[in-house]
């Protein structure tokens, strides 16, 4: 079922906006040349939209630009050269030009050497003037350069009213964009889905979310490319309009549009397009390419050196102490799309992205809920805390894919990268008195309540994941969000809801720091558990902010549990891998996938395995397996290792194994070695019909036959040295034997020819 996103151009053609960029007001034009076929038109014919989408088919996926949707006609309109005068009744003057873009679904402008002096407006329509842009005065310019917001349909007309006393100023369009996709052209890759995976950001999970969701914003890069952002506070709480987004959405920033509150009311897309404010114009900042952010200053249509109040902006706070975020949230405008959000319920891992630094990013191997896509570049991904830790440089999350991955540039790492500067870096701006602050929150300027005393916790440690013993120890970040310094605090802790203790930290702690506590260790049975703690009673009083009180995570204990290593060697094309572990019913108990590509090297992973067999998926989404191929120098291979013993593997000599490959294994108790000295031996291997086993010094074992699977074929007890087992009856094939003395086991493969 193809399932299609809002479309732009449909939304538009039956919504009515009133200046929903600029000051507000009405065309002085109103009463003249209302059937403009006097006006001056210029004709832009159609580009090559097939060669274009062709090119969008690469450059979607290539996360190293804007989502484009149009294509830029540059050129030089202005007073001088186009364009009809009519001077009004009472000697002012208007200028007025219609620019059609053949077959566009929309039009957008950019102007360039503008100057508009005090009493002139500028304003962009359609020719229905259901959708008035403006006015635009000096205010809105920035370099004398504004971008205009998308105008639906081919037709945009643009006006210019001087009043008779006044000077002309100057009206220059440099770029007119003919917009050839909408967001409905980008439609989902759901494998018989019924419906968007990706959602609302008013649906019902993003309740707790509204703040953020003000924070996050639409651009216009370049006239005709779409990224995501978000505003961002800084130290002393100014409302300064920083936007971070991602550096490959760079353009000269003069002229970027940026869009407010473009949202559906609740969980379902609305027929006709909502309502949204815009702003034009900023300066950059700071940007960088190892973590691939981009800040930048607003400028054009400021109230107060900020954003208006009217459009509840909420300049999002931020963490960049770089502890593990237990799980995430990232909203954003997937192609062009209204908002949406998107969760992720697990810790994430630190990674890198393409030929980006190590330990550079905040990587996500598989959304819970959501995904993102083109045009989601630069949006924030938010903490538990609802802090800013990264923004999205790219991955390759999809609807309907599964173990595809999502990369976002770290805060922690753009923060003072060595070397760096005001021009590279965010402390210089997000941190201008150099306070050391580790974080901060974020601030609504319509409801600027001050809190003083606020803890919180955050980060749980070794207390996620599996351990190989009954033994844990916790360790959580406390932190201070008030202004007054916390200097005690109660952390109420436990396990699956119950053996709740209190552990009391004493300290001091100012405004924007963390500190991380230690808990006692814990002995616990095998299974799943899940770790709960809380903090409570901060400088024996009320907490005034409760949200970022509790953090909690799941684990698993394997009691008597082996340590079994997978050793990946990934090719050029790491995004393609995918694998999964399954115990010997079938069920999944370890699963990797959604890594980076040109990453290739060794990756490491440990497992905890009881003794017992398993069976090991690994799969490849091109199917060519780990052949690098042409431009690729690297072939990947994989070996699973136990006590230095290669239990399975895929050498690099042979990497293609095609889309799928099975590979069967067991492992055996910590007895291993003591058995292995006293000769146990299996033989002849591979065998017809008879095998003998030989149990060197010991007297007694039993044996078991399993097939690959783990599936028990025959039982058996020996009580000498050496006994001879029938395994006539069973087919040719590779089967496991499984044999155990005084509690102690070790497993041996077998051959049947």
């Amino acid at each position: 079922m193809k399932i299609l996103f809002l479309s732009i151009l449909l939304a538009f053609s039956s919504a009515n906006f009133a200046q929903i960029q600029g000051k507000g007001g009405v065309p002085k034009g109103q009463k003249v040349n209302t059937n403009y076929k006097q006006i001056d038109k210029r004709f832009f014919a159609q580009p090559n939209v097939e060669l274009l989408r062709q090119e969008d088919e690469v450059n979607d996926i290539s996360d190293d630009a804007p989502w484009r949707f149009g294509f830029n006609n540059f050129t030089s309109l202005n007073l001088e050269n186009a364009g009809t005068w009519t001077t009004l009744p009472n000697g002012d003057k208007i200028w007025q030009l219609v620019t059609v873009c053949e077959q566009a679904l929309t039009v957008n402008l950019t102007f360039s050497e503008t100057d508009i002096p005090e009493g002139n407006e500028l304003y962009v329509y359609n020719p229905t003037k259901d959708f008035i842009l403006g006015k635009f005065t000096a205010e809105h310019l920035y370099k004398g350069k504004l971008g205009a917001e998308l105008i639906p349909g081919n037709t945009a007309i643009v006006e210019y009213y001087v009043k008779k006393e006044n000077p002309p100023g100057k009206v220059n369009i440099c770029t007119v964009t003919h917009g050839y996709r909408t967001a409905n052209d980008f439609s989902e890759k759901a494998f018989g889905s019924s419906g968007n995976c990706n959602k609302n950001v008013n649906c019902p999970e993003g309740a707790n979310w509204v703040p953020q969701r003000n924070s996050a914003v639409m651009l216009v890069s370049g006239s005709n490319g779409f990224c995501s952002g978000a505003l961002i506070n800084n130290t002393e709480n100014d409302l300064k309009p920083y936007v971070l987004t991602a550096n490959h959405c760079y353009s000269d920033p003069t002229s970027w549009i940026f869009r407010f509150n473009w949202q559906a009311a609740d969980c379902n897309n609305p027929a006709n397009s909502p309502s949204f404010q815009s702003m034009s114009g900023a300066v950059l900042r700071a940007r960088a390419t190892p973590s691939d952010f981009c800040l930048v200053e607003i400028t054009g249509g400021l109230e107060n050196n900020s954003v208006p109040l009217a459009y509840q902006p909420f300049f999002a706070g931020w963490d960049n102490s770089g502890n593990t975020p237990s799980s995430a949230v990232g909203i954003h405008h997937p192609s062009g799309d209204i908002k949406k959000i998107s969760f992720e319920n697990n810790p994430l891992i630190s990674t890198t992205f393409g030929t980006c630094p190590p330990d550079s990013h905040w990587g996500i191997t598989d959304w819970d809920l959501g995904v993102t896509e083109g045009g989601s570049s630069g949006s924030p991904l938010f903490d538990p805390s609802h802090r800013i830790v990264g923004q999205l440089h790219g991955g390759a999350s999809a609807c309907g894919g599964a173990n595809l991955s999502d990369e976002y540039g770290k805060i922690s790492y753009s923060w003072e990268p060595t070397n760096s500067n005001s021009s590279n870096q965010l402390k210089h701006w997000l941190d201008p008195n150099d306070l050391g602050a580790v974080f901060i929150d974020g601030i609504d300027p319509n409801n600027p309540n001050p809190v003083l005393v606020d803890a919180g916790i955050s980060s749980p440690q070794g207390v996620s994941g599996t351990f190989c013993g009954e033994q844990v120890t916790p360790a959580v970040v406390i932190s201070n969000s008030g202004a007054d310094t916390l200097t005690s605090v109660e952390i109420l802790y436990g396990y699956d809801g119950t053996n709740l203790q209190t552990y009391t930290w004493t300290g001091s702690l100012p405004q924007w720091q963390n500190a991380s506590v230690t808990l006692p260790s814990a002995n616990l049975n095998a299974g799943n558990h899940t770790f709960t703690a809380t903090v409570n009673n901060p400088n024996a009083s009320l907490d005034e902010n409760s949200l970022n009180n509790t953090v909690s995570s799941t684990f698993n204990i394997v009691v008597g549990g082996q340590i079994v290593l997978m050793n990946l060697t990934l090719d050029c094309f790491g995004s393609e891998t995918s694998w999964e572990l399954q115990n010997a019913s079938g069920a999944i108990i370890y699963s990797g996938g959604g890594y980076s590509n040109n990453a290739e090297g060794l990756l490491t992973e440990s497992w905890c395995l009881n003794y017992g067999c398993y069976k090991y998926v690994i799969m490849d989404s091109y199917g060519d397996g780990f052949e690098g191929g042409t431009g690729c120098s690297t072939d990947g291979s994989l070996a699973i290792v136990y006590n230095s013993e290669t239990l399975a593997e895929i050498p690099n000599t042979t990497p293609n194994f095609g889309t799928q490959k099975e590979l069967n294994f067991c492992v055996s108790t910590i007895g291993i070695a003591t058995l292995n000295e006293n000769a146990i031996s299996i033989y002849p291997n591979p065998a017809k019909t008879k095998v003998n086993i030989g149990l060197g010094n010991f007297q007694q074992a039993n044996v078991e036959l399993c097939d690959v699977s783990g599936k028990v074929l025959m039982q058996t007890s020996l009580t000498s040295t050496s006994s001879s087992l029938s395994v006539a009856s069973f087919s040719a094939g590779t089967y496991f034997v499984k044999i155990t003395i005084e509690g102690q086991v070790i497993t041996k493969k077998l051959i049947l020819e």
